[in-house]
C-alpha cells in the first residue's frame, strides 16, 4: 500500500471540511495562529461536529499554531478534542513537551539549506525526552511562517524523508504534488494555498489534490511509515510522552557515531 498522508490545512468551513472529507483526506488542519485562514473556536467546533458527523472514518483534526502560550494550546485541543497539533513557529522542544498531544514540529527550509544543518534541526525535535511525530518542511520565506504557496527544497527534504517522519509542504497543487511524493517519499503532503483560488478553497482542486496524491506511483512508502501513522487516529488516546514514538533510527545510528 503506497497510502501518503493528505492533510487538507486552512479549512474554514464545514463544506471545506466535507468535501476534503468525501474525497479521502486523512487530516484536516484548523489554523488558530494569526492568518487570513484563522477560525474561530465557534466555527472550528462546527467544523468538527460536521467532519465527524459524515462518517465513521472521518479525517483526524490538527490545530495549527505559532508561537502559542501552551496554556492557550491545550485549551483548544480539550475544547475540540483534537487528534493532533501543529507548532508551526519558533517553538523548542520544551513546548513540544508540555502540549500532552501528538505534535507536528514544522521547519522551514531555504533554497540554500544544507543537509547537516536540517540533520541538526530535525533531531532538536525528534531525538527529545518527548519528541515530535513528524516534521512538516516548509518552505523559507521571511516575515511568513507558512502558506506562502512557495516550493520547498525538495532535494534535503528527500533525504530527511529517508530517516525521519516527514510530512511536505510549500507550494503544493494537484499538478506538483505526484512528483513530489514520487521524489521525496515523504510520510505525507500539506497543502493550502494549493487548492485555493482567490483565497478560498476550491473543492475542485481539493478532489483533484488528493487524487493526485493517491495515484503517486511510490512502491517504496509500503509499510514505511504504518506505525506513526496510526499517532493520527481520532481514537488514539491523549497520553503525555511517546516510548513507542518510532525514533529508532535516530537514536540507533547516535549510538553508531558515539
Amino acid at each position: 500500500m503506497n497510502h501518503v498522508l493528505v492533510k487538507v490545512c486552512g479549512v474554514r468551513t464545514p463544506e471545506d471540511a466535507r468535501v476534503a472529507a468525501d474525497v479521502g483526506a486523512d487530516l484536516i488542519g484548523l489554523v488558530f495562529a494569526p492568518s487570513s485562514r484563522r477560525v474561530t473556536i465557534e466555527t472550528a467546533v462546527s467544523i468538527a461536529d460536521r467532519v465527524r458527523s459524515h462518517r465513521a472514518q472521518a479525517p483526524a483534526l490538527v490545530g495549527v499554531f505559532v508561537n502559542e502560550p501552551v496554556d492557550r494550546i491545550v485549551e483548544i485541543c480539550d475544547r475540540l478534542d483534537l487528534a493532533a497539533v501543529q507548532c508551526h513557529g519558533d517553538e523548542p522542544p520544551e513546548v513540544i513537551a508540555a502540549i500532552g498531544r501528538p505534535v507536528v514540529k514544522a521547519l522551514r527550509l531555504g533554497s540554500t539549506a544544507n543537509l547537516y544543518d536540517a540533520r541538526r534541526a530535525a533531531e532538536r525535535y525528534l531525538d527529545s525526552a518527548v519528541p515530535a511525530i513528524a516534521l512538516l518542511i516548509d518552505s523559507h520565506v521571511p516575515g511568513h511562517y507558512g502558506g506562502t504557496g512557495t516550493r520547498g527544497n525538495w532535494e534535503i527534504t528527500a533525504r530527511l524523508a529517508e530517516e525521519y517522519p516527514v510530512i511536505l509542504a510549500g507550494g503544493l497543487c494537484p499538478e506538483t504534488v505526484r512528483a513530489a511524493i514520487e521524489t521525496v517519499l515523504p510520510l505525507g503532503v500539506d497543502v493550502s494555498s494549493g487548492v485555493e483560488t482567490g483565497g478560498i478553497k476550491d473543492h475542485d482542486k481539493i478532489r483533484s489534490f488528493v487524487g493526485a496524491a493517491r495515484r503517486a506511483d511510490a512502491p517504496a512508502l509500503a509499510g514505511r511509515h504504518e506505525a506513526r501513522r496510526s499517532m493520527f487516529s481520532p481514537r488514539s488516546p491523549v497520553r503525555r510522552g511517546y516510548p513507542d514514538s518510532g525514533m529508532s533510527r535516530v537514536s540507533q545510528r547516535n549510538e553508531e557515531q558515539s
